[in-house]
């Protein structure tokens, strides 16, 4: 049994407690100097690193670019991230960064720009570790170009890249070994990975092949489509929850859930019964910066209402000054 509280050691990296931040876009965010990350992000990040959140993911960031240090990864605009980096590493947070490789359809790429992609996912790695992150996260999940490749339904190249399992996980098998020597052998490597690839047998498949490849983390959300299979009645959580518990009985490395995952009843019923490692609160700690810390000495929290029934319509996600949730000044 495990408890929020407790400590995990990943690639040496403490994380103090089972709480993860999860990766979400602030649109009402902007960027200084016409970049993508400025001084609200900092801030926004070290809040949630204040109020005691163990590990904290950094929204999607695009790899394009990386491999020539252009765009969000020029030196100038480096510096906002490496602000995030030190404020969250002040708070005793463990931070990594998400990489993405956008939404182009799969189909239509060239074996070049596969290889561009591939420059840009390690060269973005490494880049991430040099500006202090603890390691890095990559998005194949939610439909987007890596979660593409996965999904036989979506996937219909004809070459190296699609058709079997091997070749559908080949993107990364390709560079894993490379992206290991870029950021060295202590900061850790995530996948974000749908557990419905394009069902769950699909998905645990592919994440006993994450596992052989050395990745250190799986972090489950949902593929190309949100899961429509059937969960046990008295589960505590969401589809999506229970696929990420599922693949966990079929891997040894951790897993994150995530998806709804608002009380501290929820997540304390995930780790007290093993299902996961980790409890990923996303739009709770969006409403309540102090969310862990105050889970963790049992004080009531800033609820989130759960505006709409799903993220696509919270309101913190389109202007964070109109959650319900808290009043921002």
């Amino acid at each position: 049994m495990s408890h929020l509280s407790d400590e995990i050691v990943i690639r040496g990296r403490k994380i103090k407690n089972r709480i993860v931040m999860p990766p979400m876009m602030c649109f009402s965010f902007k960027g200084d100097n016409g970049g993508m990350y400025g001084e609200q992000y900092v801030e926004h990040y070290a809040k949630r690193a204040k109020g005691g959140t163990g590990l904290i993911i950094v929204q999607a960031t695009p790899v394009a670019g990386a491999a020539k240090q252009s765009g969000v990864w020029s030196d100038e605009q480096m510096n906002p991230l490496k602000k995030i980096a030190k404020r969250c590493h002040d708070y005793g947070s463990i931070v990594m960064m998400q990489l993405s490789c956008g939404d182009v359809d799969i189909n239509e790429l060239s074996v070049e720009q596969i290889r561009q992609m591939q420059s840009d996912c390690i060269a973005a790695a490494a880049r991430a570790v040099q500006a202090g992150f603890d390691g890095l996260e990559y998005h194949f999940a939610h439909g987007y170009t890596l979660c593409r490749f996965l999904d036989p339904t979506f996937n219909k190249r004809n070459d190296n890249y699609g058709g079997s399992l091997e070749n559908r996980v080949r993107f990364l098998t390709e560079i894993i070994s490379q992206i290991r020597d870029a950021v060295g052998e202590d900061s850790i490597v995530s996948v974000r990975m749908g557990g419905n690839i394009p069902d769950l047998a699909g998905a645990i498949d592919i994440a006993k092949v994450f596992e052989e490849l050395g990745i250190d983390l799986l972090h489950v959300s949902f593929g190309m489509k949100e899961p429509e299979n059937d969960i046990p009645a008295d589960f505590k959580c969401s589809t999506i929850v229970f696929n990420g518990s599922e693949i966990k009985r079929h891997v040894t490395i951790p897993v994150i859930a995530v998806s709804e995952i608002f009380t501290a009843e929820q997540a304390s019923f995930l780790l007290e019964n093993d299902y996961v490692d980790f409890a990923a609160v996303g739009r709770g700690i969006y409403a309540d910066e102090n969310w862990a810390n105050k889970v963790l000495a049992k004080e009531p929290i800033q609820q989130c209402h759960n505006c709409g029934g799903s993220s696509r319509k919270c309101l913190w996600f389109t202007d964070h000054t109109k959650c319900p949730a808290k009043k921002i000044s």
